[in-house]
């Protein structure tokens, strides 16, 4: 179960989960290896759900939780896009990949579908989490790799997510959000800094008159 992650120099733990989902398209499943996007879950996974093709529940099911083991499983040549759909917008974004061998384009949406940020998640260019998972499908363990995407000051509720085929080599993943703080949190924060340097400068102001 994802507890926290480090970043900036910060631990957050605050997450935002995948609370709705549109599949777009995935290709059709006829034999075993074929098809594109399913639902996974690890062998001693207790959240979750296990399905082959994919559905707008089942990818909320496999999304919508904290356990890294619940994952969408992409078969290796291939291709979906679909729409994932956040409760609170945010500017940055926070993937797992199993296998650390694929490649998926991650789209920024507003509220009318327009594109605000793009960004290819290649795995080459993830981070070593050290653990491996393996789920009801795969039958042994693969290594996980970590990204974070920033939005470079756009916000956004809607990722749109495609794998093209053998180019993408069939993503395994698992994405959640930092939600961005409240106005009313930064400005509470703001607030509490404020009052803490008052009281440092009165305290001071009172040992200068004493001396």
């Amino acid at each position: 179960m994802l507890q926290s992650v480090n970043y900036g120099g910060s631990s957050h733990s605050n997450f935002g989960l995948v609370s709705g989902a549109n599949l777009l398209y995935n290709d059709l499943r006829t034999v075993e290896g074929t098809g594109a996007a399913s639902s996974d879950m690890g062998d001693n996974a207790t959240v979750g759900i296990r399905q082959e093709v994919a559905t707008n529940s089942s990818i909320v099911a496999s999304l919508g939780n904290l356990n890294l083991n619940s994952i969408i499983d992409t078969e290796d040549k291939g291709r979906f896009v679909m729409d994932l759909f956040f409760t609170k917008a945010s500017d940055r974004f926070l993937l797992w990949e199993r296998g650390m061998n694929s490649k998926m384009l991650v789209e920024a949406l507003d509220d009318t579908g327009s594109v605000l940020s793009s960004y290819l998640f290649n795995s080459n260019n993830s981070q070593y989490t050290g653990f491996g998972i393996d789920t009801k499908e795969i039958t042994y363990t693969q290594k996980v790799g970590s990204q974070g995407l920033l939005l470079n000051g756009a916000t956004s509720k809607r990722l749109r997510l495609t794998a093209s085929g053998a180019v993408s080599n069939g993503p395994d993943f698992k994405v959640v959000s930092t939600p961005v703080p409240e106005p009313a949190t930064i400005v509470g924060t703001l607030l509490a800094a404020g009052a803490a340097f008052s009281a440092r400068r009165k305290k001071q102001q009172a040992t200068e008159a004493e001396a």
